[in-house]
């Protein structure tokens, strides 16, 4: 048999089921049959409807369900004020920490009088040259005035506006501060670098220097005080044809942390310019 003439007949048994079946349903005798199966439809259909509304009740007309979303939200705004204030004594913890070194550090040198500042400004530039800071004339600023933190030697005042400084710091490539090595005890000029760190210049080749020395402010020169750390030693270039060696000098202070420094206002720099101007001159012949 053809796979045509299969077709065909299927196609008249199922038209002929079709017609016996409408025939069927107009007589009425398919009603028993129609009834059997709506039943447990609409039973199914009604639990749903009924468990549907039971959810929807609870999440929209139910006034508990409603009070448990304002209690939720209450409780995040509470969450949410507790994170803020965590974070608000985790920066005052450590801002008391920072204060505690500063003012055990001013009890060691109590001839000296300190003004706390926060820094407030800093060198855009990736060697960072200067610092500004929250305090200026109007709190007794002047201008050459030391600063430090208690890690050691900041820089100097060099620029002041009445409620404002700027602090050229000691890595400055202009920067020199007179310097003691403190082992050895011999002296030279702590500069700054245009790459950044430090170089004390000027040694002895006649001094054995070995890293770790610590470097301090000897207070030649009268701009700043003595004994104020500057850093430690962590190389020398020592050469056999050189008069003088000069040594790597690793800071004391972390400027790229610095939050909180003190300023001495208590020191006043000494002006040696007017022994080196009026030099006499050899008389003509």
């Amino acid at each position: 048999m053809s796979k045509f003439r299969r077709r065909s007949i299927l196609v008249a048994i199922l038209l002929t089921i079709s017609a016996g079946l409408l025939g069927l349903n107009q007589a009425g005798r398919l009603e028993p049959v129609k009834y059997l199966l709506q039943t447990p439809l609409t039973v199914l259909q009604r639990s749903v409807s009924r468990t549907w509304a039971s959810v929807s009740s609870l999440f929209q007309d139910n006034p508990e369900a409603e009070a448990l979303r304002q209690q939720n939200a209450e409780l995040q705004a509470q969450v949410n004020q507790l994170q803020t204030r965590i974070v608000q004594l985790e920066e005052d913890q450590a801002a008391l920490q920072t204060l505690s070194g500063l003012v055990s550090y001013a009890r060691t040198q109590p001839e000296n009088r300190y003004l706390a500042a926060n820094v407030i400004g800093r060198d855009p530039s990736p060697f960072l040259r200067y610092i500004l800071l929250d305090r200026g004339s109007d709190d007794g600023v002047r201008r050459d005035m030391p600063v430090v933190t208690d890690h050691g030697l900041v820089g100097k005042i060099v620029e002041v506006t009445s409620q404002a400084s700027k602090v050229q710091l000691i890595v400055d490539a202009s920067s020199a501060v007179n310097a003691l090595l403190q082992k050895s005890r011999e002296r030279g000029v702590v500069t700054g670098q245009l790459a950044g760190g430090l170089v004390m210049q000027y040694i002895s080749q006649q001094v054995t220097v070995e890293p770790g020395e610590r470097v301090l402010t000897s207070g030649l020169g009268g701009t700043y005080p003595q004994d104020i750390v500057i850093g430690t030693v962590s190389a020398v270039q020592k050469l056999n044809y050189e008069v003088l060696q000069q040594a790597e000098v690793i800071p004391g202070v972390d400027f790229s942390r610095l939050e909180i420094v003190l300023i001495i206002v208590s020191f006043k720099p000494i002006d040696l310019g007017p022994f080196f101007q009026n030099t006499p001159t050899p008389a003509a012949p």
